[in-house]
């Protein structure tokens, strides 16, 4: 069903500050870079970063196969939806790259399509846990929220998201601030660690009370997970919470750098590739998703980008099996119906509780 709301409620339904302005920066450029039109070309979105490799691994390989040519073009989820609400009818991209709950409400606002699953055969080989119920998108990786940490500034590995209070990491921590929706995994992961559930209001409030604990301890609270890594790699911070694929960039190049998959277990977070309502290029896009969540494209996504992935055939090397977190029983899928209707609640807790000065 398509939704009524206007451009800024819509951005502030998906979060993120300077959304709008993203949105218009990212717009400014596109039309220029798109102007030869849809034939052949498949123009997609990525968050950027260590997504670079999907030129590699997807793009190359797809025009080497005869099936066209694919346009990456960088865009954090708040900058493609405003894009997407903005030129509904000439949208500046065919298929978008979108967090899973910012996929959901994009199409139930009639930005991007319900996928025919018929035509992405390969999906039928992918994880339960992993599908998208609402049909609006495919993941073609899981990315998950664990601990990034300096070995050099931390000498007893990290092995719990309730090591963040641990006495030797006093001052060294970063948390990521109210402008990223990492708070939203935080609250959720560390509630179950202290043995509750995040649907539970009383166990959450717990869970406030004790992040509270750690306000006076923290260095500095991160606006980006480029930032994160940053401050971890330059050792001006020992420790913080960060997505995996972006670990995994990390620890690739640097031996100082480690991983913690803490035991109570790990956010999951799918990242959906979903078909704009108003491309011109429908049948390329659907090639391009079969493309990339086919079996061979999801092996080389892992050995290559070190990150769980939808396909449920796809087996993790010895070599990486303590690189990547795949074991799907410790991988937490959270419910993000729920999650919806109490994340505005929970990140201005956060903002004012945990994050305030």
């Amino acid at each position: 069903m398509k939704s009524n709301m206007n451009r800024r409620d819509f951005l502030s339904a998906v979060g993120g500050i300077g959304s709008a302005a993203a949105a218009g920066t990212l717009l400014s450029g596109s039309r220029s870079a798109y102007a030869q039109g849809a034939g052949g070309v498949v123009k997609v979105t990525h968050f950027g970063g260590p997504y670079a490799e999907l030129e590699k691994i997807v793009a190359e390989p797809f025009k080497a196969a005869g099936l066209g040519t694919v346009q990456y073009v960088s865009s954090l989820t708040p900058a493609t939806l405003g894009a997407l609400q903005a030129n509904k009818d000439n949208p500046p991209f065919d298929v978008v790259m979108l967090s899973r709950p910012a996929a959901v409400r994009a199409g139930n606002a009639g930005l991007v399509d319900k996928l025919d699953m018929s035509r992405i055969p390969s999906v039928k080989e992918f994880h339960d846990k992993a599908r998208q119920p609402e049909g609006f998108g495919v993941p073609f990786v899981i990315d998950t929220v664990e601990i990034m940490y300096n070995k050099k500034m931390v000498k007893e590995p990290i092995t719990s998201w309730l090591d963040l209070w641990r006495p030797d990491l006093d001052g060294k921590i970063a948390l990521p601030s109210s402008s990223i929706v990492l708070p939203t995994d935080l609250i959720a992961v560390i509630t179950r660690a202290l043995g509750g559930v995040e649907t539970d209001k009383q166990a959450v409030d717990r869970t406030f009370a004790k992040l509270a604990e750690l306000k006076g301890r923290v260095r500095t609270f991160t606006s980006n997970p480029v930032q994160a890594s940053t401050l971890i790699e330059r050792g001006e911070v020992a420790a913080t919470p960060q997505l995996g694929i972006r670990v995994s960039a990390v620890v690739q190049k640097s031996q100082e750098i480690a991983r913690s998959f803490p035991k109570e277990g790990v956010s999951a977070r799918p990242y959906d590739l979903c078909i704009v309502s108003g491309s011109k290029a429908k049948d390329l896009a659907y090639k391009y998703i079969e493309f990339i969540v086919s079996q061979k494209i999801q092996n080389d996504i892992v050995n290559a980008m070190w990150t769980p992935v939808g396909n449920a055939n796809i087996k993790i090397p010895d070599s990486l099996k303590d690189k990547i977190f795949s074991d799907y029983d410790k991988l937490i899928f959270l419910d993000e119906t729920y999650l919806a209707t109490v994340q505005r609640d929970w990140m201005t807790r956060w903002e004012r509780t945990i994050q305030a000065g």
